[in-house]
């Protein structure tokens, strides 16, 4: 017992040294708008076939049956809903040290756009993810 709740500390302690913040200061040198698509694109034959597959791991004989026909159900209207979304971002060329750096931040919610940092602010680089700018 007192070996697995070292294990478990021992786990705990590692995923937090993990997890430890990196923050380094830089220059933005130039910005630009980014996009990407987000999500899938309704096909509801695919979400059928995958329901079906679900829906055969449960029950037998008859219930089998049941469960694969809702799982085929389930699976396509949850296709037909799912729409692809536009998530904007920016992409920053950072001076970090006199090396240049690439950081791609992502707006919060898909189809809206956030604002940018403008080219020669002194920033903070935060997880290699985040620009936050320097007062």
């Amino acid at each position: 017992m007192k070996k697995l709740l070292l294990c478990g500390f021992l786990s705990c302690l590692s995923l937090n040294i993990a997890a430890a913040t990196t923050i380094v200061e830089g220059v933005v040198k130039k910005s630009e708008v980014i996009t990407t698509q987000v999500g899938s694109d309704g096909k509801p034959l695919l979400g059928a076939a995958v329901g079906v597959g679900v829906g055969s791991a449960f029950g037998s004989g008859s219930g089998k049956d049941a469960a694969k026909i809702t799982g085929a159900l389930l699976g396509a209207r949850s296709a037909r809903k799912a729409k692809k979304q536009t998530l904007y971002g920016w992409r920053y060329i950072v001076e970090v040290k006199g090396e240049l750096e690439v950081v791609d931040a992502w707006c919060m919610q898909p189809n809206q756009q956030c604002s940018g940092i403008i080219k020669d602010k002194k920033v903070y680089i935060v997880n290699n993810n985040e620009l936050v700018v320097k007062q």
